[in-house]
């Protein structure tokens, strides 16, 4: 039994420092990436996100 649960306490611990470090580099990129965004970019719409047909009820 003490085996049972050494080995979870070190399978949780790696899980811990893992997940620590992840988040890290996660919270670093996302500052990266909103200033490589452009003020003036223009978003590209297709033709099925604007259009003003009215559609029927299926049922």
């Amino acid at each position: 039994m003490i085996t049972f649960f050494s080995i979870l306490l070190v399978l949780l611990c790696i899980n811990i420092l893992l997940l620590v470090f992840s988040l890290k580099g996660v919270s670093g990129n996302s500052k990266k990436n909103i200033h490589k965004i452009s003020q003036n970019a223009v978003p590209k719409l297709y033709p099925e996100q604007y259009s003003k047909t009215a559609y029927k009820k299926a049922v």
